[in-house]
This record gives structure tokens, sequence and C-alpha cells, in this order.
């Protein structure tokens, strides 16, 4: 008992001892290949995936425990979140012998991007067994390049039963401000909507933008604003806009990609009139009707991914009876397949919303008729096996009636 004499009052109270902290308290992580793990003005080779590190156990006071033979799991932490979860199937599980482990090889995926840290841990266990782990370390920052718009589009394989409603960068924060076209690429917003915008990369002419520009599959985007798609000024995007920068959280609803609760970034100072110029806006890529194959075909419905967000023409489409969908959600149906309507009571449709725009035709005037020419922006519904392919044209001059 300790009595202490504070100003005349007596107080009395208790201590208690513990014994000494011991065990492993942390894992040391070295990187010791590559030599080099870049820094923000100077990324790691996108080649550069394989990693050699030294790991020991560390105990109280920053030494050596020879004593720790837990096995450790390697992440990725990376654009906000690890990859994979921790009670999933680790990138690597590394065992430890008196407390180390060293000249040990990581392969990182190609998902992983921007700058990146590994996380270890001695967790346990997968899914609803998994148990955290006690002891965790992380290596120094590895940097990575920023991502680009195709790697938030581009699935794991174009054939697997996920391709068309899974990216690898799904619920991260990404940042995209850079074309993968290089100095000659640019960032073009491609169609507005009341909720949002779909921007595009593209590679232009020069290095100056100059049109004609071009965009290849997966290049092409859905920010989803929520109100009217502003710049960091306030002022609304129009179509052929150059953006020079977007970040948010990326997510998959129903099978369409969208960055959400985003930021965009114009390249033009608060006080400049922004630049609109709709040459730049990349050709329509053509519908063909073999698109409605199985993805073990690559000629298939792999090709609606790779041009989700992005616009597509249709030539010869048939417009199909309205039904309850035209009701309930304005999706008209067109038969795309230039065989006169007959898949407008099967699968192979497409469908249509063009409420909202200058397009005032009424769908319901139009049944039966073929269309000459139609251009929209591609957004999918995918549930397992449930797909169905809509777009939308941007105003009447995307749907040629005669």
């Amino acid at each position: 008992m300790k009595t202490l004499l504070l100003a005349g009052v007596v107080l009395a109270g208790c201590t208690t001892e513990h014994g000494a902290i011991t065990g492993t308290q942390s894992i040391q992580v070295e990187v010791v290949a590559p030599a080099s793990l870049g820094t923000v003005d100077q990324r790691l080779d996108d080649a550069v995936r394989t990693l050699t590190v030294n790991l020991t156990a560390l105990d109280a006071v920053g030494q050596l425990d020879p004593s720790f033979a837990d096995s450790l799991r390697v992440y990725a932490q990376f654009l906000g979140t690890l990859t994979p979860d921790l009670d999933q199937m680790p990138l690597v599980t590394i065992p430890m012998v008196n407390g180390q482990a060293m000249g040990q090889p990581i392969t990182l995926p190609a998902s992983v991007l921007g700058p990146t840290t590994l996380w270890i841990d001695n967790g346990t266990g997968l899914g609803a067994d998994y148990t955290h782990g006690q002891v965790t370390g992380t290596s120094d920052t590895l940097w990575y390049r920023d991502p680009y718009i195709a790697d938030l589009q581009t699935p794991r394989s174009e054939t697997d039963v996920d391709a068309l409603s899974v990216t690898p960068l799904t619920d991260k924060q990404i940042s995209v401000s850079t074309s993968r076209y290089g100095a000659r690429g640019r960032l073009v917003v491609t169609s507005v909507f009341s909720q949002g915008y779909t921007v595009s990369d593209v590679e232009c002419a020069d290095t100056s933008g100059t049109p004609p520009c071009t965009a290849a599959g997966y290049d092409h985007v859905l920010v989803f604003t929520f109100s009217a798609a502003r710049d960091q000024f306030g002022r609304l995007l129009e179509v052929g806009r150059l953006i020079s920068k977007f970040n948010g959280g990326l997510s998959e609803f129903n099978g369409l990609t969208e960055v959400g609760f985003p930021r965009t970034y114009a390249p033009e100072a608060e006080d400049e009139t922004p630049v609109v110029n709709t040459a730049r806006l990349p050709a329509p890529v053509r519908f063909d009707p073999v698109w409605f194959e199985p993805l073990s075909n690559l000629m298939g419905r792999i090709n609606f991914e790779k041009n989700e967000a992005g616009a597509i023409e249709i030539l010869g489409a048939k417009v199909c009876p309205t039904d309850e969908d035209y009701d309930t959600y304005k999706q008209w149906k067109i038969d795309p397949t230039g065989v006169g309507g007959a898949n407008c009571d099967g699968s192979k449709v497409i469908s249509v919303i063009t409420q909202g725009t200058t397009f005032t035709t009424d769908p319901e005037t139009l049944v039966g008729r073929v269309l000459p020419r139609m251009v929209g922006i591609v957004r999918p519904v995918s549930i397992g096996s449930f797909n169905v392919w809509i777009i939308f044209p941007r105003g009447a001059s995307d749907v040629t009636l005669q």
C-alpha cells in the first residue's frame, strides 16, 4: 500500500506489477529484391512482380525471437484494401523456422497498382473458420503505377464464368489521372446523364490531342455522380470535354462497373472556359450478332464487357413490341440480329432507353420498323447466367429512323 499526501488530503491507492512482456511482438519485413522499391516520381515497371523478402520475428526489445515457429500469411495492401481479404487464401504462406524465413519469393498479381505494402500476419483458417493473427508486420512501400481505365474494367480471364460481373479492382479506392496511351492519350467525356457520365481513354493523332482519337476494349467506364456531373469548380460536364483526373470507389452493380462517390477534375483553371471537341470521341464499335454467343467463344458476349460504358453501333435492327419492361423501366427492345425480328421473344435482344434525351419519338410508334442505324452507350445487367444488354442513345442524332 502506498500513501500520498496532497494539499493536506491523504490519498491511498494500490499498484499492481505485471510480468515482463515476452514473446514475438512483430514481424520485420525486409524486401531485398528488387533493389529499388520505386518512388512516387519513379514507378516500378509492371513486370516487376516477383519479390524476395526476409522475415524476422522480433521480441519486445526488437531482437530476434528464435522460439517463433508459426506460418505467416502474405497479403498486398493497395488502393485502400487488402488483396485477398484476410479470411481468403493468402498470396502465399511462409513457414518460420527459429524465428526467421530468409530469401522468400512472393509473386504479386497483375492487379496490384499504386503505392503498395505487404501485410504479414499469423492468422489461421479460411472463411467462417478464420481467426485473425496476433502478430503482424508490414513492408516499406513499393511504388507501382496508378491504374488506367482499362485496369478498372478488364476481367482476370475473359472466359471465366464471372468475367461479366467481377473485376480485379472491385471495392478499391481508385484514382485515374493518366492514359495508357502516354502523351497521345486523353480522358474524354463520351456521354452525360442525369446522375453520371462515361469517360473513355483515347489515343489521339498526336501529342496535342488532335482528332481523330481511338479507343480499344475496356477503355470506357461509368462514373456515377448521384446528381448532375460537375468538375472540381462546379461546372457541368459536357460530351467532348477532357478531364485530367477522376477518383472514387470502384464497385460492381449487377455486372456494371461503377466509380461511386467520385471527384472529377478538369484541366482548365476556374476562370477558363472548358474546351468541348466532340471530334475527340472514339468511333462507336460495330455490333455483331455473334456477341450473343457464350464466353467460351472469344468473339462472343465478352464483347459486351469490352465495350461496357462505351458506344456501339447497331445497323438494321427491328423494333420489338413493347412489354412490361417499357411500362416499368421505359426500356424498349430491338432485335439486332438482322433476321426480321424473329428474336423479339427470345434472349437475343437489346434494350434501349431514350427517356430524358432529345430523342422524343414514342417507341410504341416504331414497333415493327427496321432502324437503319442506332448508337448507344452499353450498360449490362449480369446476375449469374442472367444477362440483359441495355444501350443509352445520347440523343436524337444517335437514332436514324430512315
